[in-house]
């Protein structure tokens, strides 16, 4: 649902009717509370309005800012139009991540094509487009469900922190801050888009910086709870007389390389 003061009364009108309740500070409690206990197992991720004329982040998508219990694993999602194919632009067409740009970032949720509105017929049913938030920010959830399934030693926060890392920041917004992630991992965002456009591919891949430049490796089985080493430190030194035992040994182990953000890379 929307929370917002549609009359300016100092409570939060609360229903997508904007059918007027009042909260107590129970209600509010138990909501935190419960947001707070999801970031347990999952990531929040939260749809920004709509209404670009907003100058900022609406108070639910800013509840990070008000409660920090709930900073562990909160993604916003702005809709920007991509438009163009070899030569992009990029234009909000929502709210801008604001306050909220350390975890926010954007997906293109502009011009849809989905079953259920008006514009064309097919078969008897109707096909149409529509744009908004609602349909960047399932990007981004499902993006998520990805990455949970590739690196199943990740965190709800290491996910989030993974996919913010990795969001495409050059689109064009002028960046006014980074986020150092660990490892030397920084990553700049804007006022208007958080850390960028997201990129699911990059995401997948390794993420490195500079003042990280070897990975790490686990050389073990398929469990990824272990201890990692540092490349230049993991070595085998085998007398003659072991011939091929060690390579007959291992021919069922998996090798995995780490990245600065701790995502592991299986080595056959």
């Amino acid at each position: 649902f929307t929370v917002v003061d549609t009359n300016n009364d100092g409570y939060y009108d609360i229903g997508v009717s904007n059918t007027p309740k009042t909260w107590t500070t129970n209600d509010w409690d138990g909501y935190i509370s419960s947001l707070d206990s999801f970031q347990d197992t999952g990531v929040v991720v939260f749809a920004l309005s709509n209404d670009d004329t907003k100058t900022d982040a609406d108070i639910s998508a800013a509840l990070p800012e008000l409660f920090s219990s709930l900073q562990e694993a909160w993604i916003n999602v702005a809709n920007v139009n991509i438009s163009g194919t070899t030569s992009q632009t990029h234009s909000l067409e929502s709210a801008p991540c604001g306050s909220t740009a350390e975890y926010c970032l954007a997906a293109d949720g502009t011009n849809i094509f989905m079953p259920g509105y008006t514009g064309y017929t097919l078969s008897g049913s109707t096909y149409g487009t529509a744009t908004g938030t609602s349909f960047a920010a399932p990007q981004v959830s499902g993006s998520i469900a990805l990455l949970a399934s590739h690196f199943p030693n990740h965190s709800p926060e290491a996910l989030a922190d993974r996919l913010l890392a990795s969001a495409n920041n050059e689109i064009g917004f002028t960046q006014t801050g980074t986020v150092t992630f660990g490892n030397g991992v920084e990553h700049g965002y804007s006022n208007e888009a958080g850390h960028g456009i997201l990129d699911i591919y990059a995401a997948l891949q390794p993420i490195t910086s500079d003042s990280y430049a070897r990975n790490q490796i686990y050389a073990g089985s398929n469990s990824l709870g272990q201890s990692a080493f540092s490349l230049d430190s993991t070595r085998a030194n085998m007398s003659r007389s072991f011939g091929d035992a060690l390579e007959i040994g291992l021919a069922n182990t998996n090798t995995y390389f780490y990245d600065a953000l701790d995502g592991g890379f299986a080595v056959g």
